[in-house]
């Protein structure tokens, strides 16, 4: 139980709410044949809250590990993603490196799940949120933004009101030890692998460079995508992930991507400048 996280007003809560998305593989439309894409369980129902807003409430008691709200929806490229209005991205969640799902064009029932600073919910995996312990009847479905965001598509000023509130809600908030220890098994699955892969990333040695470039004649593509595994600690990441966790200039990311040697050589240098002795 969570004491503190109770009958919160809507005004100590940041917009009205996210999508909690499942990737189907193809676009959907926002309400295919007329159904919800979204789940919000029968255990909670989202209300509107004057003067606006949006929030889920339990209106049964919900035992920890329930399964409280998932979602399905389009994958996007950052890109893309930004092309749509701020209100629906602000109803999304980011799923993977440069990997947004958007909520749909018309709010439903699931996209009521705000952030707050003191939650009472955790990601289960990528799509779905469940209770961190007994949920009373009355109490506001809130979970911490840090457990599935990793981008700054979606940062704001919070005043959730909690003794933990930190005020100002960022992309990187996910990277602050005491909530990776406190959320230590509530983290999405791409969140978590890029906790993990920051504890194992190490800048390159001059042994590394040497095999660099060694390799790189050959197939540099090859020999780049061993060098980036080794400074990003994410040691399993293909060529595209690593080239959008490295580059966030999308002229740049874009170049790498279609192997234009320019920019192969240039990421070289920069890799051998970056080496230790």
């Amino acid at each position: 139980m969570l004491p503190d996280q109770r009958y919160l007003p809507i005004s100590w809560l940041h917009h009205s709410g996210r999508s909690w998305c499942c990737v189907l593989g193809r676009p959907c439309r926002s309400r295919p044949e007329g159904r919800l894409r979204n789940y919000l369980s029968p255990l909670a129902e989202a209300r509107e809250i004057a003067p606006k807003g949006f929030g889920s409430f339990a209106v049964s008691p919900i035992p920890i590990g329930t399964i409280v709200a998932a979602f399905g929806g389009t994958t996007l490229n950052r890109i893309n993603f930004e092309t749509y209005p701020l209100e629906q991205r602000s109803r999304s969640i980011q799923i993977d490196v440069n990997q947004f799902v958007l909520g749909p064009e018309l709010r439903e029932s699931g996209d009521s799940i705000n952030h707050s600073c003191l939650p009472n919910c955790g990601m289960r995996n990528a799509t779905q949120l469940i209770a961190m312990g007994p949920i009373a009847v009355g109490e506001e479905l809130t979970y911490d933004y840090a457990m599935s965001d990793t981008s700054d598509y979606d940062e704001f000023e919070c005043a959730c009101g909690s003794d933990r509130c930190r005020r100002q809600i960022t992309g990187d908030d996910w990277k602050l030890p005491e909530l990776q220890s406190r959320y230590q098994n509530m983290f999405s699955p791409y969140v978590q692998r890029k906790i993990q892969a920051a504890q194992l990333a190490r800048v390159l040695t001059k042994r590394d460079v040497e095999n660099l470039m060694n390799n790189y004649d050959d197939n540099p593509q090859q020999a780049l995508t061993h060098a980036l595994r080794i400074v990003t600690g994410m040691h399993n990441a293909s060529w595209k992930t690593l080239i959008d966790l490295r580059f966030t200039d999308t002229q740049q990311s874009e170049l790498l991507q279609t192997l234009d040697q320019q920019s192969l050589d240039q990421l070289v240098r920069q890799l051998n400048e970056g080496r230790t002795l």
